[in-house]
C-alpha cells in the first residue's frame, strides 16, 4: 500500500494536536487540585482588610507631598502613633532638661503660647513629665522638625513675662530657651493646663494611700473626714549651698512658718497639717511638739505632689515645687516674700509676676 507524501506531511501535525491537548487536559487537573485545595484551608487569622482611616491617610500619603509626618503620643498608652500635621504649621520646640517643678512651669508656659499662637508644641526630654501627668494630647515629640529653628532665648532671663517669647511670631518653627517661670504665661488657659497637668490614676492612688495611712495612724479610731488639711511644703536642699546663698537665695526660717500657722489658725479650724520637704529632719525638729502637724517620709516627687494637691490650703516656703502644690489647691495659700535678698543677682529675677495676687505674701 502507498502512502500518498501529504499523508507523512500530516501526521507530524496531529501529533502535535493530540500532545497539545493533552498538556491542556493535564494543566485543567492541576489547576483543578489546587483551587479545590486552597478553598479546603482555613481562613487565614493574620490578615484583615485595612479601614476606611488607614485607606484615606495611605492615600493622603501617597498624593499630598505638603504633608509630614509627625509622632505624638497615644492618649491611652505611651505607645508612639503617627498623625499627619500640615508642613506649614509652624512649631515650638523645647528642651525639658530641668528639674519637675520647672518642666511643669516650662509646658504650661509654652502650651499656652503654642495655642495662643495657633502653633504646636514638640518637646524633648518629656518622658519624666508623661509618666506623672495625662500630656499625651498636648504635646508632640517628632524632634525631627527642631532641627532648622530659630534659636529665641528668653529676655529678660527667668521669672517674668519675656515679651520675645509672648508675642512669638508663628511664621517660623523656633527653639525656645529659658526658665519660663511666670503663670502669666498660662493664666488664661488654666482650664487647659489642669486638664493636661491631671495626675495619672496609679500616681493619685498611691497618693490617697499615703495620706490616708499616716491619717489612720495619726487619728487611730477617729472620724478626720472634718478635719481641714492645710499642706506644707518646706524647700531647703540644694539652697543651703555656698553657690546658691551668694546668688542671693534665701531659706525661710521656723519663725515664717509659725507666722503662716497662726494666720490660717485665724481662719480655719480643726486644721492637721501635713508637711512635705527634702529635708525631712529639719522639718520634724520644727513641728516636733505640734500633735496635728504630720511630717511625711519623701517619696516619688510626682506622688508627693499629687498628695499636697489633696490638701485643702497650702504653706510653701520657695520653690516652683511648692508653687505646683499651692496652684493645685485653689484655696488659701501664704508664701515666704523674702525668698531672695534684695539687690542680689536673684532678687533681679523676680518681680509682680510670680505669685497670683489672691496668694497672702509673708515676711
Amino acid at each position: 500500500m502507498r502512502v500518498s507524501r501529504m499523508t507523512f506531511r500530516c501526521l507530524p501535525l496531529l501529533n502535535n494536536t493530540r500532545i497539545f491537548s493533552a498538556s491542556l487536559l493535564l494543566l485543567f487537573i492541576v489547576v483543578y487540585v489546587l483551587k479545590s485545595s486552597f478553598n479546603n484551608q482555613p481562613p487565614n487569622t493574620n490578615t484583615r482588610s485595612l479601614t476606611y482611616q488607614e485607606q484615606t491617610t495611605n492615600f493622603l500619603l501617597s498624593r499630598h507631598k505638603d504633608i509630614q509626618i509627625h509622632q505624638v503620643i497615644n492618649k491611652t498608652t505611651t505607645a508612639v502613633k503617627q498623625v499627619l500635621v500640615p508642613k506649614t504649621q509652624k512649631v515650638i520646640c523645647f528642651d525639658l532638661i530641668s528639674g519637675f517643678g520647672n518642666q511643669m512651669l516650662m509646658f504650661a508656659s509654652l502650651y499656652a503660647t503654642a495655642k495662643r499662637k495657633g502653633m504646636k508644641l514638640v518637646l524633648s526630654h518629656y518622658q519624666q513629665l508623661q509618666a506623672a501627668f495625662k500630656i499625651d494630647e498636648a504635646i508632640e515629640t517628632n524632634w525631627d522638625v527642631c532641627k532648622n529653628a530659630t534659636v529665641i532665648q528668653e529676655q529678660p532671663p527667668c521669672c517674668g513675662v519675656a515679651n520675645n517669647i509672648y508675642n512669638i511670631s508663628n511664621q517660623k518653627t523656633v527653639l525656645v530657651k529659658g526658665y519660663l517661670q511666670s503663670y502669666k504665661y498660662f493664666d488664661s488657659y488654666k482650664d487647659d493646663i489642669r486638664k493636661y497637668l491631671t495626675f495619672r490614676s496609679s500616681v493619685q492612688k498611691k497618693a490617697e494611700t499615703k495620706l490616708q495611712n499616716y491619717l489612720s495612724k495619726r487619728y487611730a479610731g477617729m472620724d478626720v473626714s472634718k478635719r481641714t488639711l492645710i499642706g506644707v511644703h518646706i524647700r531647703r536642699g540644694n539652697f543651703l549651698l555656698q553657690s546658691f546663698i551668694n546668688k542671693g537665695y534665701l531659706i525661710a526660717t521656723k519663725e515664717y512658718l509659725y507666722k503662716a500657722q497662726k494666720i490660717m489658725q485665724s481662719k480655719y479650724s480643726n486644721i492637721t497639717y501635713i508637711v512635705c520637704s527634702n529635708d525631712v529632719e529639719w522639718a520634724k525638729d520644727v513641728f516636733k511638739h505640734q500633735h496635728d502637724a504630720i511630717v511625711v517620709s519623701m517619696g516619688p516627687q510626682e506622688v508627693d505632689l499629687a498628695l499636697l494637691s489633696l490638701m485643702d490650703h497650702m504653706i510653701m516656703t520657695v520653690g516652683t515645687y511648692g508653687f505646683w502644690a499651692s496652684w493645685f489647691v485653689n484655696g488659701t495659700t501664704i508664701y515666704c516674700k523674702d525668698f531672695a535678698k534684695p539687690g542680689s543677682l536673684f532678687a533681679s529675677y523676680y518681680g509682680n509676676e510670680t505669685f497670683p495676687a489672691s496668694w497672702i505674701g509673708l515676711n
